[in-house]
Formats: structure tokens, sequence, C-alpha cells
């Protein structure tokens, strides 16, 4: 009786909430409407254009049955170090190249095709949802801090914050006793001889399911715009410390934006830096959540690692910070790299690094053969 009167309770908490913030919306129209303007902005400049590719890419990826060639030729690695099957690379790869939420996109899809397990897809949401580089390298280190030499700072800890947890889970996993990963029979006739539609039929597909994940984000992207700027309406002056904190617990960009002003040293920053894009925000795991609805993968581990991943993402910022030699402050005046360029790089690495695991895996093939 305990959990339906808890149930009852965070429904009212909610409705509450609700109602404040619609009140808000009627007593501030103007900055709502300038709130949602940034968002929408945002979304339609900077983020459909560096994920709509990468979405499309892994629809087709998984249309074709790219799980299953993969798989054989990576289980190798993906077993000793996250003990997850090589399919799961798929999900690793676009998630490190293209950025929040492909990763958990390209999971939930791995899941309804029966290629990992739902306690698999649980682990494999915890790490493989990552700050993409063109978001790292443009929008961060030189847009906002205006040092593009804090790339390599933010990037390394971010990424191998990432590669630590999940690392960390596969050993996890196998201590608490869950099977060992099976190994797939190579090119997997089984998947790869059903039939699929042609090119007209799978650009059709790709099409719908990447712009609704897309419209998706943006309408997310444009609630949470909203409502942190109702937030920050009310909040009180504080430290911007703990102000940056509350902001980027909701939305990171927000968080980081009001640190780069605060004046702090950039050695100082940046760990705080690393920790907000690690922990990304409510904004991003609401993003991920909304992946992996209609799946059996449970959410509440993945919710569970944002707190430690911020924490190794820190320390090893702090780390990198001592070693290597920074500005003593950011600088927003500096040039910025064109964000096109940094778009058409990234997604030719991306599809150098697809079509090279492909010709490995066929390679491979025709010697077992």
């Amino acid at each position: 009786m305990m959990f339906p009167a808890l149930r009852e309770k965070k429904q009212l908490f909610l409705l509450l909430l609700l109602f404040f913030f619609l009140l808000a919306l009627v007593l501030q129209p103007s900055l709502a409407y300038r709130a949602a303007e940034k968002g929408l902005s945002l979304w339609w400049q900077v983020v459909t254009p560096a994920l709509l590719p990468f979405f499309m890419i892994s629809e087709l990826l998984l249309e074709l049955g790219a799980a299953a060639y993969l798989g054989p030729l990576l289980s190798r690695v993906m077993g000793p170090l996250f003990h997850l099957p090589g399919s799961a690379a798929l999900a690793v790869a676009m998630g490190f190249c293209s950025g929040f939420p492909s990763g958990a996109a390209i999971a939930a899809g791995l899941r309804r095709e029966n290629s990992i397990s739902a306690r698999q897809g649980e682990r494999l949401i915890a790490f493989c949802n990552n700050a993409g580089p063109l978001y790292i390298t443009v929008s961060l280190a030189s847009g906002l801090l205006g040092c593009p030499g804090a790339a390599l700072v933010l990037a390394f800890s971010h990424y191998g914050a990432d590669l630590l947890l999940g690392m960390g889970l596969g050993l996890w996993a196998r201590l608490r006793g869950e099977g060992p990963v099976a190994k797939a029979a190579f090119f997997a006739p089984r998947e790869l001889g059903r039939s699929v539609p042609g090119i007209g039929g799978l650009l059709r597909n790709a099409s719908q399911r990447a712009s609704g994940n897309i419209l998706l984000i943006g309408c997310y992207m444009v609630f949470f715009s909203v409502f942190t700027a109702m937030l920050a309406s009310v909040l009180p002056p504080l430290p911007p410390l703990l102000h940056s904190w509350l902001l980027g617990a909701f939305e990171m960009s927000l968080g980081v934006d009001l640190l780069a002003g605060s004046g702090m040293p950039l050695a100082q920053l940046l760990p705080w830096v690393a920790a907000f894009i690690s922990y990304g925000g409510l904004s991003v795991q609401a993003q991920v959540l909304a992946m992996i609805s209609g799946t059996d993968i449970r959410p509440r581990l993945y919710l569970l690692c944002r707190p430690l991943q911020a924490v190794l993402a820190f320390a090893l910022a702090s780390l990198l910070c001592r070693l290597l030699p920074l500005p003593a402050a950011a600088f927003p005046s500096l040039p910025q790299p064109r964000p096109l360029s940094l778009l058409a790089a990234s997604t030719l690495l991306c599809l150098a690094v697809v079509a090279a695991l492909f010709a490995l895996a066929f390679f491979y093939g025709r010697k077992k053969a």
C-alpha cells in the first residue's frame, strides 16, 4: 500500500510543478517566447545538421544487418572490455562519433532485433551516449570557452570516463555472475538472409525513423530551454558555481555558459565543464529515455551512472589540467572554426570507420570460407 501512495504523491507534485510552470508562461510570455526561439534555433542550426546524417546512417546500417556483420568480428574486443557482444560495437562507435542520444537509439534498435539482451542494453546505454566531437570542439571549447586547446582536455576526460565506466560495468557484470557473451556465427545467415526493401524503401524507412527522433529531440530542447529560463528568472543571487550547477542539472549548455562568464581560471573551470557534459542534464537524460521507450531496457542503471561518470570526468580533467599548459582564462573573442568543416570531417571519419569495419568483415569472412 505504500507504493501506490508514493506514486500518487509524485503525481501530485508533478501536477503542481506543471501548474506553476503554466502560470509562469502566462505571466512572462515574452521571456518564454525568447527562450523557445533560442532552443528552436539551437536545434535547427546545430543539432539537426550534426545528428540527422548519423541517424540516417545508423538506421540504414541496422536495416541492412550491420550488427550481424560486425558482431563476430568485434566480439573479441567488446567481450573482454565490456562483456558485450560484438554487435554492440555499432552503438558505441556511432555514439562516440555523433553525440547524444544516438547511442541510445541504436541500442534500442539492437534490442528490438534481439541482437543484445535487456541487461546488456542497460549497460550499453550507460556509456554509449556521449557528447559529439562537434559539440565539444565548436560549441564548448571554441565557442563558450574561447580556447580551442581546451577541446583536448574535455574530449579525453569525457570519452575516457565513458570507456572506464563501460569497462567497470563489464567487470561488475562478470562479478555478478552474468553469463558469458554468446558467440555469433559469422555472417549470421538467418539475419542476413532476411528480405530487405529496395533502396527507395530503405531510405524511406530510415528517413521516417530518423526524422521522428530528431523532432522528438527538438521538442525536448524547446521545453527545457523555456523551463530553465523560467527557473533562472526566479532564482535569487547565488555563487556562480552553485548557480551553474542548478541550471546545468537541467540543461548542460546553460551551466557551461554561466561558468564561462564567471571569471574562474581555466584550469579550475575545465573539470567542472567535463563533469557537466558527462552528467548530461535532465534534457539529455529525457532524450535518452525517449529513445529506449517501447523496449524492456530499464533506465535505472543509466540514471545511476550519471553522477559516477561526472566524478570520473572531473578527476581526469583535473589531472590533465595539471599536466598540460593552458591559458589562464577563457578568451571568448578568439576566432571559431567553421562548424560545417568539422561536421564534414566527423561525418567522413564515421563513414571511413564503418567502411573499414565492413571491409575487414568481408575479407575475414572469405578467409573463413
